[in-house]
C-alpha cells in the first residue's frame, strides 16, 4: 500500500482513539509515521498538527452538545495553550531529530505514571480550602445518567501547565492532551471524562497556533497531512460517539497502555538515530 493510504487507515484509529482520550491522534501518528514509515519526524509531527486540529473539529461539537465538555475550563486555559503552541512551533524547528524522539519518548512515560497514580481524582464534589477553591460545575455521567459535581480548583497552576502543554503541542505535535489531561484529572479535580472532552475541546486552537509555523518552515507535506486529515476526521467522529459507552477506568487504562508501548519506541529511535 501506498504511504498515503496507509497514514489514512492508521490517522482513523488515532482520531478515534484521541477522541476517546482528549490526546487528538498525535500519540499515535506521530511514532506510526516515523517508526513505521520512516518519515522525517518534523514532516510526521506537522501532519500529526493538522490531524489534531481534525480531531478537534470532528468531536468538540458532540461533547458541547451533550454537555460533558466544560466550555468555561476550556476557554480559561486555552489562552495559555495557544501561546505556548506558538513558543514550541518556534523552538520545535530548531532541535536535532534524536532529541524530539527522545522528548516524545520521556513525555509518554510521563503521562503513563501520572495516570497510574491517579485514584478517581475529582468524581465528587470535596471541601475545599480558600487557597484552591474554583468554580463548582456538574455533568451528567452517560454510563448511568448520575449528575456528578465537582470544583475545578489551583486555576493558576493549571493555566502555567497548560502553557506547557501548548509547547508539547508545538514541539511534538501530539495536542496538549497529553499533559493537560491528567493536570485536570489529577490535580485541578476535573472528573476523567470531563477532562478529556474538555481537551479535545482545546485541541484545535493550540495545534493551529504551532501548525502554521512548521508550514511556514516547509514542513508541511500536503500529500501527508492531507490523507492524515481526513483520517483523524472520520475516527474522531466515531470516538466521540463511543466515549459515552466507555467507563472511565477503562478510559485511563488504555490511555496508559499506548503510552507506554510507544515511548519504548521512541526511545529506541532517539537511541538508534
Amino acid at each position: 500500500m501506498s504511504v498515503p493510504l496507509i497514514a489514512f487507515l492508521v490517522s482513523i484509529g488515532a482520531g478515534g482513539f484521541g477522541a476517546l482520550v482528549g490526546i487528538g491522534g498525535g500519540l499515535i501518528i506521530v511514532p506510526v509515521l516515523t517508526l513505521v514509515l520512516d518519515i522525517p519526524i518534523r514532516t510526521a509531527i506537522a501532519a500529526s498538527l493538522i490531524g489534531v486540529i481534525a480531531t478537534s473539529m470532528s468531536a468538540t461539537a458532540h461533547y458541547l452538545d451533550s454537555g460533558i465538555a466544560d466550555r468555561r475550563l476550556g476557554l480559561l486555559l486555552l489562552v495559555a495553550t495557544a501561546a505556548g503552541g506558538i513558543s514550541g512551533g518556534l523552538v520545535g524547528g530548531l532541535l536535532d531529530p534524536r532529541i524530539l524522539a527522545g522528548l516524545f519518548g520521556a513525555l509518554l512515560v510521563f503521562v503513563a505514571v501520572q495516570m497510574l497514580r491517579q485514584r478517581g481524582a475529582g468524581t465528587t464534589l470535596a471541601t475545599q480550602d480558600v487557597e484552591t477553591a474554583g468554580f463548582v460545575s456538574s455533568y451528567v455521567e452517560p454510563s448511568d445518567g448520575i449528575r456528578v459535581s465537582y470544583r475545578v480548583r489551583r486555576l493558576p497552576f493549571g493555566a502555567a501547565v497548560s502553557f506547557v502543554a501548548g509547547n508539547v503541542s508545538g514541539l511534538l505535535g501530539v495536542g496538549g492532551g497529553v499533559i493537560n489531561v491528567p493536570t485536570m484529572s489529577i490535580v485541578m479535580g476535573v472528573p476523567i471524562r470531563v477532562a478529556t472532552t474538555t481537551s479535545t475541546y482545546m485541541l484545535g486552537p493550540t495545534a493551529a497556533a504551532s501548525a502554521v509555523l512548521y508550514f511556514a518552515a516547509g514542513a508541511l507535506d500536503p500529500l501527508l497531512a492531507g490523507p492524515v486529515a481526513l483520517g483523524v476526521f472520520v475516527g474522531a467522529r466515531a470516538g466521540a460517539r463511543l466515549q459515552a459507552r466507555i467507563s472511565q477506568r477503562t478510559l485511563r487504562l488504555a490511555f496508559i497502555a499506548v503510552a507506554v508501548v510507544f515511548a519504548v519506541q521512541m526511545f529506541v529511535r532517539a537511541a538508534t538515530g
